[in-house]
């Protein structure tokens, strides 16, 4: 494998996007029409409370959009109102916390009325996560099995994703392909990315089978299931991250995880950022940062907006490193243009490099 290439994923949520799972915004939607839907039912207090704190996040947001000089009508994803929600539920950890005199009437009012509201708040986000991201039928997320298809035959493939749900290690699994992501018979051990002779994922912002529990630790839940997982997997939250800059993420698995996507930059000949955005700030910093570094590293955007992410983000805008793909991924990887523009893009390198 020394002499094979490495290829790099980077996948958000435009390529879940394709098997039918709902955006960030979406999302959002989502939680804002279950809340309402709940908090309909006469008797349903506890809801009611719940949809008037997503309504005072969604008012701060804005607000805090609006302060900025940002257009403050601007759409609101799942991943902001989640860390309004945390930052609010441990704001009293704050370390600015002894400088605010007051909290705002409407938080102590609401947490009045309901203990523990922020907390249900956000064991509501990740409950409902589950079932809007369960993995769908087989037939449809078959395109993502496609990114294997260079490992072992002309690269060594990484996939780093931002995404919770379970498509990648699901579509993966379904073609018989082995796949390292960090976890034995259920059980968190960093090591195992070491094998290199494996498809290696690392998920970034954590996943919806992974928990964190006070007796066995980080486990997983499904890829693969942790041998006593019955006895925990009800009542624990799965472990997320709502964005690469949260607290949390100087922990593991997140700290092992975001050092190994700065790492393997490094030495990485082709990213392909796939479904991906370009917009959190703390992972364009580290794919900046390594574009410098490693002269040899090309970025192929694959996206609806593959142009426009380009000429928006200004450390890709006029690189004649970085070229896109105008579509979707679903289309993009079915028909072989990703395959074809990474050896190509390997074959030019490889040219260029000096003797």
């Amino acid at each position: 494998m020394a002499d094979k290439s490495s290829v790099a994923y980077l996948t958000g949520a435009g390529l879940s996007v394709d098997a039918g799972l709902p955006h960030s915004v979406k999302l959002a939607e989502k939680l804002k029409e279950y809340l309402i839907a709940q908090a309909a039912e006469p008797k349903n207090e506890e809801a009611k409370v719940l949809l008037g704190l997503l309504y005072f996040i969604l008012g701060g947001i804005r607000f805090q959009w609006g302060r900025l000089g940002l257009d403050p009508d601007q759409p609101v994803n799942i991943e902001q109102i989640a860390t309004a929600a945390l930052r609010l539920r441990h704001r009293h950890k704050d370390p600015l916390a002894p400088y605010v005199s007051a909290w705002t009437d409407r938080i102590v009012s609401l947490e009045a009325q309901q203990e523990g509201a922020l907390e249900r708040f956000s064991d509501t986000i990740f409950a409902r996560l589950k079932e809007w991201l369960a993995t769908p039928a087989k037939e449809k997320i078959e395109y993502i099995n496609r990114m294997g298809d260079l490992h072992d035959k002309d690269a060594a493939v990484s996939i780093f994703s931002l995404n919770y749900d379970l498509l990648v290690e699901t579509a993966l699994a379904n073609a018989n392909r082995v796949l390292v992501n960090g976890f034995k018979e259920g059980r968190w051990n960093p090591e195992l990315f070491n094998q290199k002779s494996d498809i290696r994922l690392y998920k970034l912002h954590g996943s919806l089978d992974w928990v964190d529990d006070e007796m066995h630790g980080i486990c997983s839940l499904t890829f693969d299931r942790h041998p006593k997982a019955e006895d925990f997997e009800v009542q624990k939250s799965p472990l997320l991250i709502f964005g690469t800059d949260s607290k949390l993420s100087g922990k593991d698995p997140f700290l092992t995880l975001v050092h190994a996507f700065s790492d393997q930059l490094r030495s990485t000949q082709v990213l392909v950022a796939i479904g991906y955005s370009f917009s959190d700030q703390y992972i364009n910093d580290i794919v900046e940062q390594r574009m410098r570094d490693n002269l040899q590293l090309r970025i192929v955007i694959v996206s609806r907006t593959a142009d426009k992410i380009k000429q928006r983000v200004l450390f890709l805008e006029n690189s004649p490193r970085v070229t896109t793909i105008n579509g979707n991924a679903q289309d993009a990887l079915n028909s072989g243009a990703v395959r074809n523009e990474i050896l190509r893009v390997l074959k030019e390198a490889k040219q260029e490099a000096p003797f």
